[in-house]
């Protein structure tokens, strides 16, 4: 750690190792290896943009092929639900004419509801035996209660939000969160019900948005890689630099041995055509001692 502020970042880093004929050409002013080493950058960097496109061409296969498909086929399924679960409602819900200060007035009827086997046809007594099921329930699976307007009726209890809910099941299955007011969740689960053609045009602008998202995922398929032929063109001016630097290092081998040889030449000394007798250390005939004429010399000296 320094007080200056860096100045490089990642993207200066370039693992990129040179060879030995990329030094030499660089050394030498080549101005081809300039051209090269860009081109490694550019290439690098289309080949990654290509294998984006690549990988997104196969994601978008596969929701083509399998997404899509049960995504729209479940999104039929739930507005057939819907539809079935809003006529029968309808056919349970069922109004009275109250006359109020000489008006009348018109508000829902209380249709009855089963709990435990138990049916309730007046609101209080139905609103707290449904808060007496709540407390009774001993377990977090759902569990089935009774019925309500043509709807099963099942029981959950949220161990993260520590609330209860109730599942009313027609074609397809609607949530209410309960309350600790017994009336409230009366009232929640009418006002739920009621929204069943709300939950309709919902599911239709779902399904609408599916199919455009098809339409579009199909349209992108066919479009193929739009810097396919800019790849093609710098991958194949690459392949000639190469060629021109020799980057397998054929020449390179050649001209290491060749600059081996040159230099063996200069060290060996040249023993060709030399007299190996004048040599340092050799034999000489002409100069040989006669040792035995020495050795009878001194044993005459020494009879003087």
């Amino acid at each position: 750690m320094t007080s200056k502020s860096p100045v490089r970042s990642c993207e200066d880093v370039d693992e990129t190792a040179l060879s030995y004929a990329e030094i030499k050409a660089l050394c030498a002013g080549n101005p081809i290896i300039a051209e090269k080493m860009n081109l490694d950058i550019d290439v690098a960097r289309l080949r990654m943009l290509k294998f984006d496109y690549q990988s997104q061409h196969y994601r978008l296969e596969d929701d083509l092929l399998k997404n899509y498909p049960k995504l729209i086929v479940a999104a039929n399924e739930r507005i057939v639900g819907i539809e079935n679960d809003i006529k029968l409602h309808e056919k349970h819900n069922t109004t009275d004419v109250i006359m109020l200060s000489g008006s009348a007035s018109v508000a829902a009827k209380f249709s009855g509801m089963t709990i435990n086997g138990k049916t309730y046809v007046e609101k209080e007594p139905a609103a707290k035996a449904l808060l007496e099921a709540c407390k009774e329930l001993q377990t977090i699976e759902k569990t089935h209660i009774g019925k309500y307007m043509g709807f099963d009726m099942s029981l959950q209890f949220d161990s993260f939000s520590k609330n209860f809910h109730l599942l009313l099941r027609g074609s397809i299955t609607h949530t209410v969160e309960l309350g600790k007011d017994a009336f409230g969740n009366i009232t929640r689960i009418n006002n739920m019900l009621a929204l069943l053609p709300e939950k309709l045009n919902e599911a239709k602008d779902g399904l609408a948005r599916l199919e455009n998202q098809q339409e579009a995922a199909k349209d992108e398929l066919s479009k193929p890689f739009h810097l396919a032929d800019e790849l093609a063109e710098k991958e194949l001016r690459l392949a000639e630099l190469n060629t021109q630097l020799n980057l397998d290092g054929g020449r390179d081998v050649e001209e290491t041995a060749e600059n081996e040889d040159v230099a063996e030449e200069r060290v060996t000394p040249q023993l060709s055509g030399q007299d190996f007798s004048n040599s340092a250390g050799g034999y000489d005939a002409d100069k040989r001692t006669d040792f035995g004429s020495d050795a009878s010399r001194h044993d005459d000296e020494i009879a003087v």
